[in-house]
């Protein structure tokens, strides 16, 4: 009996201490990043900063869990550190590439913007968010609209209008980094 009570404290996020054990256990890496990111954004690594960032971000993460409860795959947020680092370095190679491109589409008056539309093979919508936020922040493109596993695109200077060859220039990249780190994809 006493086994169940515990067990059902545990996994039961609404319950104090089994609530509080299941954020830290379940998000203990997103915890550490997010304080990380507080700690930059906030200039410095003092212990007191840190100790406000770690509160921050378990707080978050426990309301977060209150809010949605649901453990689904559409909700698991757990990702690899390593991956999201290798996201980033790909990000940023692209943004600076696309800057380049733009650039020089931008000297040859070769800006012709139009919309353009392509499908995704990412299911879970936070994935596909973060692929949206990715072209959006990518010169020359923007996310204009995302549902049901299609984004809608301005692109500046479009190369293609077959959705297959918009995709291979837009956003493969990075669909195929985050699919290689998702274990439900």
């Amino acid at each position: 009996m006493w086994q169940n009570d515990v067990e059902l404290c545990y996994n039961d996020p609404t319950k104090k201490v089994g609530g509080i054990m299941n954020t830290l256990r379940k998000h203990g890496i997103l915890i550490f990043i997010l304080t990380f990111i507080w700690s930059i954004l906030n200039g410095n690594f003092r212990l007191s900063t840190i100790f406000v960032g770690v509160i921050v971000s378990f707080i978050t993460m426990y309301i977060l869990n209150i809010i949605q409860p649901h453990q689904n795959e559409q909700y698991n947020y757990n990702t690899s550190p390593f991956l999201i680092f290798l996201f980033l370095l790909l990000l940023f190679k692209n943004i600076y590439v696309s800057a380049f491109k733009t650039i020089i589409h931008l000297i040859k008056g070769e800006i012709n913007p139009q919309f353009v539309s392509t499908d995704t093979t990412t299911n879970r919508l936070w994935l596909q968010s973060i692929v949206a936020n990715a072209i959006t922040l990518t010169p020359g493109t923007v996310t204009v609209h995302m549902a049901d596993n299609a984004y809608t695109i301005l692109w500046l200077y479009p190369l293609t209008i077959r959705q297959k060859d918009i995709k291979n220039h837009i956003f493969k990249d990075f669909e195929d980094l985050i699919k290689k780190g998702d274990r439900h994809a």
